[in-house]
């Protein structure tokens, strides 16, 4: 494949994604409605789009040039999933069918980043790919990204079942480095560079896995490129589980920052409409079995290589 359209290409994930495709020689049409990262201009296969994936008449134009179409575009960070639940639910699942209807029969392979909140309140951990989800109540606005993300999982699979498409699901468990914003790495970061006291939600002792953009972005590339892998879904993560007080302690460490941690419940930060999760763990035997892929940069090195990153450009 030498063609690609990433939806969402200036945000965390698909400015990374887009810099990986561009350094291989591909040709990427990148779209989204700011122009954060001016530096992939630089690369002559590079178009980007400045516009939403609400103009159709755009979006089916570029779907006509490219090979693969990557949706990466929607709402990711946590506080906004109780703020503007509407607004999750309109950019993840509604513009996401609209964008998969625009692909089937088209013959482009559909590359769709989900997310390990698929698996929810599920104990039962490692999560394998097909493990049941375990959600709260509708009521519980938390949940509308989980679920939006779910019917495009759902719809890609149903469109696959009557050959209207290929597609490539992936769940990403905590990516994150440089570019990240608005999620617990880059918040606690932050305050750590600005020596103020590192927040931890609850008890602490929830666990979750982080997995380094660099790590993330290789994994796509062997998925895309092994039609084995092609209406399929894939944990993308660390398996290494680390509790967030121990989490908040090594950014401690490894940046050697004097910050105090302390607590604080959910629901002063986020609202009441809010569920924590106990673990998060991939198992990703599965994609190691179809692309012999693993992660390969520790946890002190992602940090190490962030904190770099940000002092260098943000602070």
């Amino acid at each position: 494949m030498d063609k690609y359209l990433v939806t969402g290409a200036m945000g965390f994930i698909g400015s990374h994604w887009c810099e990986y495709l561009l350094k291989q020689g591909k040709a990427v049409y990148g779209l989204d409605v700011s122009l954060k990262y001016k530096h992939l201009l630089e690369y002559d296969k590079f178009t980007f789009i400045h516009d939403s994936i609400e103009n159709h008449t755009i979006l089916k134009k570029v779907i006509n040039k490219v090979d693969c179409v990557c949706h990466f575009a929607g709402i990711a960070e946590p506080d906004l999933y109780t703020k503007y639940p509407r607004k999750v639910v309109e950019v993840t699942a509604i513009a996401g069918m609209e964008l998969i209807e625009m692909c089937r029969f088209s013959e482009k392979l559909f590359f769709f980043t989900s997310t390990s909140e698929i698996y929810g309140k599920n104990n039962n951990v490692p999560f394998k790919e097909d493990d049941d989800r375990l959600l709260g109540s509708t009521m519980t606005k938390r949940w509308c990204y989980s679920t939006s993300k779910a019917i495009i999982e759902h719809y890609l699979d149903a469109c696959a079942y009557s050959k209207e498409l290929d597609y490539i699901v992936v769940r990403l468990f905590n990516a994150y480095g440089p570019r990240l914003s608005g999620r617990v790495a880059s918040i606690f970061l932050e305050k750590a560079l600005r020596n103020e006291d590192i927040l931890v939600h609850g008890d602490g002792k929830q666990t979750r896995c982080f997995t380094y953009i660099d790590d993330v972005v290789d994994s796509f590339g062997l998925l895309v490129k092994n039609p084995k892998c092609y209406n399929q879904v894939f944990n993308v993560g660390n398996p290494e589980e680390i509790s967030m007080n121990k989490f908040a302690e090594t950014i401690k460490k490894v940046g050697n920052f004097e910050s105090k941690i302390k607590h604080e419940v959910h629901y002063k930060y986020y609202g009441k409409s809010y569920e924590d999760i106990k673990r998060r763990v991939p198992d990703i035997s599965k994609i190691k079995e179809y692309t012999n892929w693993e992660p390969k940069i520790s946890l002190e090195e992602g940090i190490s290589r962030t904190i770099e990153y940000m002092k260098e450009n943000e602070y």
